[in-house]
């Protein structure tokens, strides 16, 4: 019979795939970063599987956690550690790669003890600081008490000195776990999860315990019974923090402070409101604690007197594609001339980075510790298929690494402000973190809402959950944000409510935002003549010109390929036709067919310039190329990404404000198809309201409103409709 699963499941987790499997070795057990070597230590036939991250650095070691879950629970952590340490990780045997026997004898304290140590000798590490959570929190005080001359710190979050209950609450627990895997893990996570908006560590933890079953979990709890390790406690000599939070459902907070309590000279650091997990839920809090415990605060440092400081800007731009950078930039632009002292440094990745370097700009080095979002979109997306939302949600490890990158650079220089558009990233740990905040913020966006696509009620139920946390933390620290600005009109956001009695998204963002206006990087009137704009770009005379763009991931490869098929008929019934592809910097050339007339290239500088003077243009559907298409007027079509809510709902809406909503979906059509209604667009007049030009000007004021200090005026445009 299938075990039952409980409705919180199916409301956050969704559908399970088999219970017990070993975790995808492909991405496991982090998506941002790669061990710098690994391997399995064995002990008496079972082997247990250990990760190294990093190359140098004093040595960090995470002591195996109890095997409900499993490494892929320090995914916030990790990899932003590794980066100031060497860091030890291990699954402990019955979880994770590592072995998992079958007989009850294998499961005990002295056996992951012993697998801790052959995993630290066989990666040959010496002197360490050492971290234990939970249940792992016996084992590191069980070190760094047996072996002093090796352990330099003791961190434990969430610990406890024993786990010595009585025998028949021990009994139910195993029973339950075996039983009902299900119902015990939702039990198990429920209370160790207690903070609000919890969802996504909740989906997570309950995926990590679904990768095992009852029945070895069972044994593997037997195993860190009836342990007590307070003599040990009070025999260390080395620094040690203990991290609680006293919200804590699954080891009470008065346990912590026993730990605090026995352990001499320890810190304590108590987690108000805080849950089981700390470097789960508050990993921000847990990464800067850790690095300032073990490493200390640098030996050598600069500080400049205020006044002679340069007044700097850090400008945090979205990498996905080139739309958001190539608008920043023309704020940017604008910004100097109000703010002519004003020196500008750029946070970004590739191919935004690239774009920036070519144009002049100076990329901050320390992005060369960002982790890409490109990659991410194009493992989870299908065939012309990116549910925006999900990728959203299960990027929260590239999230926080990238923040902590910011966190640091806010540490180690001045700027006298951070605009961020759509830095979802550092608007989101700000306010998780508010006291971090040390100088103005300006936030910038195109769309506000997460809005489920398809009629899901668990997507749904997840929009809503992470809408009312915007909301909630707007309400409580609007200081946060020193200005937020939408770019574009009123009428460009929907009246759809953010979820079941939330409001409507409107009315909200009426309140919490300024409008800019559409931003536009260059003045279409530039650009009208285009013949001129032919002959300056190489096209010749009489020949149309077709241009395909999908931006710059590889989510759009199938879309093209889907173009290029339809090439040879659109040819056909328009010889003088050429067709470019503009596959971008992540697909090659050579995954296209070769055929005459179609030319396929990887980027294409200022690519708005061979848009404003083509005969037609064929798009993913994002709104920046699309919004460029209206402004100077081109025939376009338009395929959005299948359940891409932004895509889908928010640009529709805004280009339909424009007149000029030509999106087709993309599994209806043939290349047969696709071919003739693109001849027949390309032929068609069309009938766009004009688009405002001083958007990037608007958006440039209200930001020095903000760097002088004044209250940021209410700019809406007036120019469309």
């Amino acid at each position: 019979m299938p075990m039952r699963l409980p409705e919180s499941f199916r409301k956050v987790v969704g559908e399970l795939p088999e219970a017990g499997r070993i975790p995808d070795v492909a991405h496991y057990p982090f998506e941002t970063v790669r061990p710098t070597r690994d391997g399995y230590g064995e002990r008496d036939g079972v082997r247990c599987w250990f990760a190294v991250w990093g190359d140098s650095g004093p040595w960090l070691a995470f002591a195996p956690i109890f095997q409900i879950v499993n490494m892929q629970m320090l995914k916030a952590t990790v990899p932003y550690l590794s980066q100031h340490f060497r860091v030890l990780t291990m699954d402990n045997r019955g979880s994770g790669r590592s072995d998992r026997p079958a007989r009850k004898d294998a499961y005990t304290f002295d056996e992951y003890y012993a697998d801790f140590l052959a995993a630290l000798d066989t990666a040959g590490v010496d002197r360490l600081a050492v971290i234990g959570i939970s249940a792992a929190t016996m084992t590191t005080l069980r070190l760094a008490a047996e072996q002093p001359e090796r352990v330099t710190h003791v961190i434990v979050a969430g610990g406890r000195l024993g786990d010595a209950p009585p025998v028949e609450a021990a009994r139910k627990r195993s029973e339950r776990m075996r039983s009902d895997w299900p119902g015990y893990l939702e039990s198990f996570f429920t209370n160790g999860l207690t903070e609000p908006h919890s969802t996504k560590p909740f989906e997570d933890a309950v995926r990590y315990g679904w990768a095992n079953t009852g029945e070895i979990v069972a044994l593997c709890s037997e195993g860190w019974a009836g342990n007590d390790v307070r003599e040990l406690a009070r025999r260390l000599r080395c620094p040690a923090l203990v991290i609680h939070g006293d919200g804590d459902g699954l080891i009470p907070y008065a346990m912590g402070r026993a730990v605090h309590d026995i352990v001499p000279d320890s810190r304590l650091l108590t987690i108000g409101g805080g849950g089981h997990l700390p470097a789960v839920r508050d990993p921000v809090l847990f990464n800067r604690s850790v690095r300032d415990f073990v490493a200390g605060k640098p030996r050598i440092s600069t500080w400049v007197r205020a006044m002679n400081r340069k007044r700097r800007a850090l400008f945090i731009s979205s990498p996905i594609g080139l739309g958001h950078v190539q608008r920043d930039l023309a704020i940017a632009r604008e910004l100097r001339k109000v703010e002519p002292d004003l020196d500008i440094d750029w946070f970004t990745v590739d191919p935004a980075a690239r774009y920036l370097e070519r144009e002049g700009e100076r990329v901050h080095p320390i992005t060369a510790r960002l982790a890409n979002e490109s990659s991410h979109f194009e493992r989870v997306a299908g065939e012309h298929d990116l549910s925006a939302f999900f990728a959203l949600r299960s990027m929260d490890e590239i999230m926080i690494r990238n923040f902590m990158t910011f966190s640091d650079l806010m540490e180690s220089e001045h700027y006298d402000l951070v605009i961020g558009d759509e830095a979802w990233d550092v608007d989101y740990y700000f306010h998780e973190n508010p006291e971090l905040k040390r100088q103005p913020f300006v936030f910038l966006t195109d769309f506000v809402g997460c809005l489920p696509v398809e009629d899901d009620e668990r997507e749904a139920f997840l929009c809503a959950d992470r809408n009312a946390d915007d909301i909630e933390h707007v309400a409580r620290f609007p200081y946060v944000r020193d200005a937020a600005i939408f770019v574009g009109n009123p009428e460009d956001v929907t009246e759809k409510p953010f979820g079941p009695g939330l409001p409507s998204i409107r009315a909200w963002t009426d309140k919490n935002f300024s409008y800019s206006g559409y931003t536009l990087p260059f003045d279409p009137a530039a650009l009208a003549d285009t013949e001129k704009i032919r002959g300056r770009l190489g096209y010749q005379r009489g020949e149309k010109i077709a241009i395909a763009s999908v931006g710059g991931t590889g989510v759009g490869k199938h879309l093209l390929d889907k173009i290029a098929a339809a090439y040879p008929r659109m040819k056909r019934q328009v010889p003088e036709l050429r067709l470019i592809l503009v596959a971008g910097p992540r697909l090659s050339p050579d995954a296209f067919p070769r055929m005459e007339g179609l030319e396929v290239k990887s980027y294409v500088h200022n690519l708005f310039e061979h848009l404003a003077c083509c005969d037609l243009a064929l798009v993913q559907g994002g709104l920046t190329t699309c919004m460029e298409l209206t402004a100077t007027r081109r025939p376009f079509l338009s395929f959005p990404l299948k359940r891409h809510f932004e895509q889908c709902v928010h640009v529709r809406r805004r280009l339909d404000n424009y007149g000029a909503d030509r999106a087709l979906e993309y599994t209806a059509l043939t290349p047969e198809a696709l071919a003739d209604r693109a001849l027949e667009t390309m032929h068609a007049p069309v009938h766009y309201k004009t688009v405002e030009t001083d958007g990037a000007a608007r958006a440039a004021h209200l930001i020095a409103d903000v760097l002088q200090n004044r209250r940021p005026r209410e700019l809406v445009s007036n120019t469309t409709k």
